[in-house]
């Protein structure tokens, strides 16, 4: 499907209109409207499970899961931005006979923000995902660039939202759902017509590093360059130290044979590495995880797209130099499905081939071999920028490995005593960003209620009329937000 350029223009359009109207929204009242999309997609019946399942293959099991995550980032980032906390209001009461003025500064929204839905989270990093929510709790109008891999999802999400903007009386502009490919008539391809339309002040991504880092490029290539805040592609390794290795090896393969395979390994925080130092702990490790392996079954991966890709790079990297299979699923797979595979290699190739460091979407691992810890040490300090990275280690490989633990904080947005990644819990306190490349900016989450500061920036009003300031910074504050006052956090009113 491709999209007339008049389409695209009247969105773009309508989304600078809407965005005037925010500015004279409070947080109360976003807050209200986040509520009531929340209500709208929990009461969706069966249709979007089914649609779902149908157009991601996804088991009705994780996808209701995966509804339920939906409503609560819409309600939890709701009471955040009610509770004021990304105003961050600050007032700095006048003092005439010193000649201060009185200074006031609270966060707006940046702009329309364009979204563009993930494939393998058909609902909370889709359409009505956190990037669509945390925006319209910024105070910014919407443009989501729907995902190929499910349309009908992405449709039924939309027409959602869409009918709590209407019952709302709000602007048509708030939210606006496009799909297809090119600009009609064209070879361009729609979101990138839009990241460089100047209507348009941010960009909310997940997906692989070549598409981030390509909307990227257009960004900062504008005239008036943008923040983008895409989350690419990471490895999240795991590095394992010998104490904990000698203590729990078995049990350990089996957290991460689970992990790794999980959603047939379609999760960006998938522990695609492990490494450790030769001994006896990790030859046990590698006999309980061949053990795993073998009989994990295969399974339907999200679309042919990702299967392919899938297919070719786990190859690729089979077919580097020095590397073996270590295990691999005994089950046969149909065409579609993802099949578990764990290769294995020594530190010093691993150091030397770059290609090794690459991510594999999917259920594909590599175990790499250290002679000592001088060679973790040297990939600690290799490694490139990673959404997490696990330590499974006891309190005593910390004492002994410090520096290795020190580099790795310089590498990774979330560090992991031991478990494993790929749970991603919506909470205040979770990162889900990390240094580039596993993003293009690692100030900010795109999970957890503070992933609304990513579209707001700061506007700051000197001597103003009480009557004309925004209600978060009006004196009274009937708002009840906290507020910094003269140095002093409060509720009350000046």
């Amino acid at each position: 499907m491709n999209q007339p350029k008049i389409f695209l223009e009247e969105c773009a359009h309508l989304a600078a209109e809407a965005f005037q109207f925010l500015k004279s929204t409070t947080v109360a009242d976003r807050a209200k409207f986040m509520h009531a999309v929340a209500d709208e997609i929990e009461a969706i019946g069966q249709e979007l499970l089914d649609a779902a399942h149908e157009e991601t293959a996804l088991p009705m099991g994780r996808l209701a899961g995966e509804k339920a995550r939906t409503v609560n980032q819409w309600r939890s980032y709701a009471n955040a931005v009610a509770s004021g906390l990304y105003t961050e209001a600050r007032i700095d009461l006048s003092e005439p006979e010193k000649g201060k003025s009185d200074i006031r500064k609270y966060n707006i929204g940046i702009g329309p923000v364009l979204v563009f839905g993930a494939s393998n989270f058909p609902f909370a990093f889709s359409t009505a995902g956190g990037d669509t929510a945390s925006a319209i709790g910024a105070g910014c109008p919407v443009l989501v660039k729907g995902h190929s891999g499910h349309t009908k999802t992405s449709t039924i999400m939309a027409r959602t939202i869409t009918e709590v903007v209407a019952r709302f009386g709000w602007p048509n502009g708030i939210f606006s759902h496009i799909l297809g490919n090119n600009v009609d008539g064209t070879d361009l391809k729609i979101g990138a017509y839009l990241a460089a339309h100047p209507s348009i002040k941010a960009i909310g991504f997940t997906g692989s590093y070549y598409g981030g880092k390509s909307l990227f490029d257009i960004a900062n290539q504008r005239e008036e360059p943008i923040p983008v805040f895409a989350e690419m592609g990471s490895v999240n390794p795991v590095f394992a130290f010998t104490h904990l290795l000698n203590e729990s090896a078995e049990s350990l393969a089996k957290e991460y044979a689970s992990s790794l395979t999980l959603g047939v390994g379609q999760f960006c925080t998938n522990p695609g590495v492990f490494i450790a130092v030769k001994g006896t702990g990790l030859e046990r490790f590698k006999r309980a995880l061949e053990a795993e392996i073998v009989k994990i079954e295969p399974a339907t991966m999200l679309n042919s797209g990702i299967y392919s890709h899938f297919e070719k790079n786990k190859k690729m990297l089979q077919d580097q130099g020095a590397v073996a299979v270590l295990t691999e699923s005994a089950i046969a797979a149909d065409e579609g499905q993802g099949a578990p595979i764990i290769v294995h290699t020594s530190a010093v190739n691993f150091l030397k081939n770059k290609v090794l460091s690459e991510e594999v979407f999917g259920p594909f691992g590599i175990l790499v071999e250290a002679d000592d810890y001088e060679q973790v040490f040297a990939i600690a300090q290799q490694l490139k920028g990673q959404l997490t990275i696990t330590v499974a280690a006891q309190s005593q490989d910390i004492v002994e490995h410090g520096d290795t633990i020190h580099v790795l904080k310089d590498k990774a947005g979330r560090l992991l005593f031991n478990g494993m990644p790929t749970g991603v819990e919506v909470v205040y306190a979770m990162q889900h960003g990390g240094p580039f490349p596993s993003c293009t900016d690692p100030r900010f989450t795109s999970v957890g209620p503070d992933a609304v500061k990513r579209f707001v920036r700061p506007l700051a009003f000197q001597n103003w009329p009480n009557a004309f300031l925004p209600e978060e910074l009006k004196n009274e504050n009937l708002l009840g937000i906290t507020r910094m006052v003269d140095n002093v956090l409060t509720v009350g009113r000046v």
